[in-house]
């Protein structure tokens, strides 16, 4: 009876070990952790461009390639000894139709449904405030990704890993915003377990949503387990281009009423505020509507034609694209711009792989 309580008790004291000894996601952001990241991103790119020049990842290792979907969009899954998975989402290429997914940036709504296809719905909520908006090409993407993406994760978790990094270069950062909104808001639900730890490294990644989006998505994810690591000389984090209307405000504003406060001036400055207040607004809302039609519904009609079966959403009335997250600056500076000088030609220079490889490994 002693000899099989004492095996039982090195039974339990070996799997608690283990178990201390796990290695689990830190918060913070880790240099050499995000360098591995960007090691694992080049091999959703062209790997044969980078092979000679960026080392094959030292601590993980593929284990499942998705199919092509959606708008041209594509994961991958990396694991690593100390069980911690790597969910690692392609960015834009040089297909048409991955383009597409950028350009169709209409604003809806960060709550609802998505029909994308006669089999496939999704039903999304990536904020809880209801002014929050995101971007609708991206969004799509999350919906298809997010299909084949959620079956792994449970399948992870059932062989003990729960831990998972989210990672994205240039689009790829774009769609990983909202999907680790939409995986956090799963786990909100008791849809995926709570004990599963999320850390994400967007990377080069553009304006996912407006600033309503952007206050949800830093407090969930506050407390270091969230970043965007942006060089200084790469325009793709700057777009998609902002334009702000008077309704993008918080509701109490000196702004909706503006016109019922001139009229309590004195002529002739009721006439003079209500002509500057005008050319004022006027402009920002005809900028407003040309781009939720041409980047919104005419863009979808191209899309439709990928994708016949996605229905339409309605827009948001908004296009107020703000960055979003805890940022990770990489200053460009003489020496950067004698490696990597600005170029009409080459327009992504300052975007790919390499110069921000070489900014992050020159972080203190």
């Amino acid at each position: 009876m002693k000899a099989r309580n004492l095996f039982l008790i090195i039974i339990i004291f070996s799997f608690s070990n283990q178990s201390s000894n796990a290695q689990k996601l830190k918060p913070g952001f880790d240099k050499q952790e995000y360098i591995e990241m960007l090691k694992i991103t080049t091999y959703q790119v062209n790997r044969e461009k980078y092979k000679h020049n960026i080392p094959y990842p030292e601590n993980f290792k593929m284990v499942y390639r998705s199919p092509t979907m959606g708008l041209d969009n594509r994961w991958d899954l990396w694991i690593n000894d100390d069980s911690i998975a790597v969910i690692s989402i392609r960015g834009t290429n040089g297909n048409a139709l991955s383009w597409l997914a950028n350009f169709y940036s209409a604003m809806v709504p960060a709550q609802g449904e998505l029909i994308l296809n006669d089999s496939l719905k999704f039903n999304y909520h990536v904020a809880d405030n209801p002014k929050a908006t995101v971007h609708v090409g991206w969004l799509v993407a999350t919906g298809f990704l997010a299909n084949d993406i959620i079956p792994k994760i449970d399948s992870c978790y059932k062989k003990g890993i729960k831990n998972y990094i989210l990672l994205g270069h240039s689009q790829g950062g774009g769609i990983d915003y909202l999907l680790t909104a939409h995986l956090y808001d799963l786990i909100k639900r008791n849809i995926l377990p709570n004990d599963i730890r999320l850390k994400t490294y967007c990377s080069a990644a553009p304006k996912p949503g407006n600033l309503y989006f952007a206050y949800d998505y830093e407090s969930t994810t506050a407390g270091g387990w969230a970043f965007n690591i942006v060089s200084t000389a790469d325009w793709v984090p700057e777009t998609p281009m902002s334009i702000q209307i008077v309704s993008d405000i918080n509701n109490t504003n000196p702004f909706t009423d503006a016109k019922k406060l001139f009229k309590r001036q004195k002529f002739p400055i009721n006439l003079v505020l209500k002509h500057v207040y005008n050319k004022l607004n006027r402009p920002s809302q005809k900028a407003h509507r040309q781009y939720e039609k041409y980047l919104g519904s005419k863009a979808f009609k191209f899309v439709h034609k990928t994708l016949p079966q996605f229905v339409e959403p309605l827009y948001a009335n908004t296009t107020n694209y703000t960055r979003a997250g805890n940022f990770i600056i990489l200053k460009a500076d003489d020496a950067y711009y004698k490696l990597f000088p600005d170029s009409k030609e080459n327009i992504f220079v300052h975007h790919f792989i390499e110069p921000y490889l070489y900014l992050t490994e020159r972080l203190p």
